[in-house]
């Protein structure tokens, strides 16, 4: 019966783990995609699709500033690195990652682009 009851209680800790309201973290691979793919998006409105292409982009430094607890949003800052032709360039952003209403989607948004 003791290990009946063990085993009940992990089944139970899986599901409360499960049920976690938080959004994706600020290094999170998928929130990391989000944030490059927005500056991809902005560095091709701004210099053309052909320029763009010949410079690459990551995120460096990645911390998160703040966490609300009641939504589950993330705010967080990093360094974006652009290497291209030219050399190296980084610049600061801050990004927030936080739920949608539907249960398997989340939102990025970028400052200082």
């Amino acid at each position: 019966m003791k290990k009946f009851a063990a085993m009940a209680c992990i089944g139970i800790s899986a599901l409360l783990v499960g049920c976690d309201n938080s959004a994706p973290k600020c290094a999170d691979q998928d929130t990391q995609d989000l944030v490059l793919e927005i500056a991809r998006d902005e560095l091709v409105k701004m210099y053309g699709n052909s320029a763009a292409s010949t410079i690459t982009m990551e995120l460096d430094m990645i911390r998160t500033t703040d966490t609300n607890e009641k939504t589950g949003t993330h705010t967080c800052a990093a360094e974006l690195v652009f290497k291209g032709p030219g050399g190296t360039e980084k610049g600061d952003i801050t990004y927030t990652s936080e739920n949608t209403d539907e249960s398997d989607e989340f939102y990025v948004t970028v400052y200082g682009l």
